[in-house]
């Protein structure tokens, strides 16, 4: 929504500065994900939500399209104000408080597609679902039980050499026949170990406890999480990848 003269009206408001611009990444050199972007300050007093929007992909450089019609059933319009003051930040970080600004209880967010951020309401977007395979088998490594090791004590070996070397053949000084470690001759019962696909069930359960857990189908939602053959198979909005490192 480019208007003539939007930005210059908001002056009061917005500072633009060409120090706010970053710099062109060096020739071959891989510009950053679109959400990384950097954006040196952004100063918004109560200025429309368009006017900032604009305002940051003109900063930034990211492509960025908004899913008006979304917003507008969630109560938020392009003359929605917002008021917010960052310095040094990523796009997703002035998005995100943009967003939660104008939105305010969390309805509002955005996806990143293809190096494309498309800002919308978080019911669509968690009704969008990726699915993505997680290789897991380095966290699924069974750690030795080392309590149950003999204990090495060579003080007390020592101390009972030399308790017997004066004694010129007396076998009394075995002392009650521990040898170099201690528990050599005790036993204990060794606690039984989870197998593979239990640990794999084990990490399920973790990560639906604490990454969006109203989001997965078991909690009443519609994503999914299910372990196989030391991988995470997941089906869920972005901000559940997002989250899971992917």
């Amino acid at each position: 929504m480019n208007r003539p003269g939007t930005l210059l009206k908001a002056a009061a408001a917005v500072v633009l500065s060409t120090c706010l611009y970053p710099a062109l990444p060096a020739f071959g050199q891989a510009a950053p994900p679109a959400g990384a972007r950097a954006v040196p300050e952004a100063k918004f007093g109560g200025v429309g939500l368009s006017d900032a929007i604009d305002f940051i992909r003109d900063v930034s450089g990211a492509n960025i399209t908004v899913n008006w019609k979304a917003l507008g059933e969630a109560g938020v319009t392009p003359e929605t104000p917002v008021s917010l003051r960052l310095h040094n930040v990523t796009v997703r970080k002035v998005l995100t408080a943009l967003l939660n600004e104008a939105g305010g209880n969390g309805s509002l967010t955005f996806v990143v597609d293809e190096g494309v951020i498309e800002i919308t309401t978080q019911q669509i977007a968690d009704a969008r679902l990726i699915t993505k395979v997680y290789p897991i088998d380095d966290l699924l490594v069974e750690i030795p039980d080392f309590n149950n090791a003999p204990d090495f004590n060579l003080q007390q070996q020592g101390a009972r050499g030399s308790s017997g070397g004066g004694g010129g053949g007396g076998g009394s000084s075995g002392g009650g026949g521990q040898g170099l470690f201690g528990n050599s001759g005790s036993t204990k019962e060794k606690e039984p170990t989870k197998t593979k696909e239990e640990r794999g069930k084990d990490i399920v359960d973790l990560i639906t406890s604490t990454v969006r857990p109203d989001v997965w189908r078991d909690n009443g939602g519609t994503a999914s999480i299910r372990y196989f053959n030391g991988n995470l198979i997941v089906s869920a909005p972005a901000s559940v990848h997002e989250q899971l490192g992917g």
